[in-house]
């Protein structure tokens, strides 16, 4: 039974942006758009008691390409619209080679301390192998959410899933 659900933001939470046919994170609150798909399976599962984290890269930070009130803009907008339990942000680069950067499992394990979370309880959601990698590596279940801008994607998630909604049939959700 799955009671704490891990979400990468960008292509999980909010719409991805895309620059010269590269897909990136938005840079800006204009530029962030909460995904349809998302606010759908939110409602469903919002009155179930679990519990909700976003882990999200956002290297541009550190890349000097987007401004730190920028993100917490956009961190504001998704407490105002959802119940997350925490938002953590890893905002290195590669070059940096932090352990909370995904695909190292570092926010992830680090909340699972913090809140006391049963690892055989979670389920992380994410739409790249990075994603999926650091919920391997944190020792979680692993959703993969198949978009048309991912397809080549070479991971073995437990699950993929083309909608969050597909998911949620899919899952045997606590409803405690």
């Amino acid at each position: 039974m799955i009671k704490n659900i891990f979400f990468d933001r960008d292509g999980v939470v909010n719409e991805v942006v895309f620059r010269d046919s590269k897909i990136e994170s938005p840079r800006s609150i204009d530029e962030f758009k909460i995904k349809e798909d998302f606010r759908e399976f939110y409602s469903k599962l919002s009155e179930m008691n679990l519990r909700m984290f976003i882990i999200s890269n956002q290297p541009d930070i550190a890349r000097k390409i987007m401004q730190q009130e920028e993100l917490e803009l956009m961190n504001d907008e998704l407490k105002r619209v959802f119940k997350f339990e925490e938002i953590k942000y890893c905002i290195h680069d590669d070059s940096d080679n932090c352990t909370c950067r995904k695909p190292k499992p570092g926010m992830i394990l680090n909340l699972i301390d913090k809140y006391n979370i049963e690892k055989n309880e979670s389920i992380l959601i994410g739409d790249s192998w990075k994603d999926i990698k650091a919920g391997q590596n944190a020792g979680i279940k692993t959703v993969l959410l198949s978009q048309n801008y991912n397809r080549e994607v070479k991971v073995s998630p437990d699950y993929k899933v083309t909608s969050l909604m597909n998911l949620y049939n899919l899952i045997n959700w606590s409803d405690e």
